[in-house]
């Protein structure tokens, strides 16, 4: 199937495309699972609609949240999501991707304490400490000081630093101090994230590093495998983790991809993975793909904005939501976030309830829907539809690439 735009005319039209995939996408006309609550560490979520972490760029110098950011997200709480998986966060000054994004620490604790109290009082959803390092897309003072696992000769970095073992070491004191932070901070549960080409994720694919995080499998998963027992041991809260199970680069240099193939996907790895992090500790899988300076349409399925991919939305959609399924299959007792309802538009709600109704995932998530309407999941719940839809034209990522506030770029027009 070619690249094309969304342009669906009726529920069968939809369904006919549907038929044509390899695997299909769960469908459902009852969208009742979706209202459907559910614990997670004693802690009762309110619905199955998750709305996923996307950076605003908005913080203030020393990385806490600003009046904008808090805006944002009371916004976003009285939008009804069950819940709010907050936007990265850097675990310390060197991996912050750029001077506005958040970073919590000594000095911040507390703003991040009074913006999670805001959020309490404007729908109270579970609310959920994306902690990162930003690695070779980090840029803490506009000089790009890309930290990276390794060499990549397809996403090359000016004044590029690979980063040591000893400092590896370091860095891993830095996710615990910065999850006992989030906890006293009032978030419900904490993300290590590993995904989209940051720095715990570009270590999965780490096969030409030399040294004890680099190589075989059991040193390229080290480094996020200590973090989460570490992190585990320390704070009381559930640990989360997002995790690429598919980047779609040429090996030496991809994760979840096929030696011989980069856009055909190998999960042997992550399912394993997926397995020894639920021994660990960690309760809730988000899953994603894609790196965005490569492959954003495996993280993303989009109409336009971004490199042609080589493949119809749906399809990518398809492998979101397969990749999902599969994890979840391997692992049932973990819970699953899936991904890429967004470009999906009118039939989101019906495809989300569906996954869920037929036991592929736990949580629907939503990114770039909820800029365009942070009322999203008020709307599927009560109307049974989105009123404003994301028109998938990448104008909010094209602002967070370049540093600035995130936004959506058709505000205040009412799309299709």
């Amino acid at each position: 199937m070619q690249h094309r735009a969304y342009s669906y005319a009726s529920q069968d039209e939809f369904l006919e495309d549907v038929a044509r995939l390899k695997h299909a996408v769960p469908y459902s006309r009852d969208i009742a699972p979706l209202g459907e609550s559910i614990d997670i560490g004693g802690k009762t979520v309110k619905n199955r609609l998750l709305a996923q972490p996307i950076e605003g760029f908005d913080s203030s110098g020393n990385g806490a949240p600003s009046d904008r950011s808090i805006e944002r997200y009371r916004n976003l709480a009285n939008g009804g999501s069950g819940t709010i998986w907050m936007e990265s966060i850097s675990v310390n000054g060197q991996g912050r991707s750029c001077s506005r994004q958040m970073w919590i620490n000594g000095e911040t604790v507390k703003a991040f304490q009074a913006l999670n109290d805001v959020i309490r009082q404007n729908g109270a959803p579970f609310v959920v400490a994306q902690l990162t390092h930003s690695g070779r897309y980090s840029n803490p003072d506009g000089k790009n000081l890309a930290i990276c696992a390794v060499d990549n000769p397809m996403i090359p970095r000016e004044n590029s630093h690979i980063i040591t073992d000893d400092e590896i070491e370091q860095l891993k004191t830095d996710y615990v101090n910065s999850a006992i932070l989030a906890q006293n901070a009032g978030f419900d549960a904490i993300d290590i994230r590993a995904c989209h080409g940051y720095l715990l994720n570009e270590l999965l694919s780490a096969y030409e590093r030399p040294g004890m995080y680099g190589g075989g499998y059991e040193n390229r998963t080290r480094l996020l495998k200590d973090i989460v027992r570490l992190v585990c041991e320390k704070v009381a809260i559930p640990v989360f983790v997002r995790l690429n199970v598919m980047d779609g680069l040429k090996y030496p240099y991809g994760w979840g991809t096929d030696m011989n193939d980069p856009l055909k996907q190998d999960i042997s790895e992550p399912l394993k993975l997926a397995a020894e992090l639920y021994a660990l500790g960690v309760c809730v899988l988000n899953v994603s793909s894609g790196i965005g300076a490569v492959t954003p349409f495996m993280i993303r399925p989009y109409d336009r904005g971004g490199v042609v991919p080589p493949e119809h939305p749906l399809q990518g959609v398809e492998r979101l939501l397969n990749s999902a399924r599969t994890i979840k299959a391997e692992v049932p007792g973990l819970l699953v976030v899936a991904s890429g309802f967004t470009w999906l538009r009118d039939y989101a709600p019906m495809v989300a309830a569906g996954g869920i109704k037929d036991g592929w995932f736990d949580f629907a998530g939503f990114g770039r829907q909820w800029i365009a309407d942070a009322d999203y999941a008020n709307e599927i719940l009560e109307l049974g539809r989105i009123k404003k839809h994301c028109r998938t034209c990448g104008g909010c990522t094209a602002l967070i690439k370049s540093g600035k506030e995130m936004r959506c770029v058709f505000a205040d027009i009412v799309s299709r």
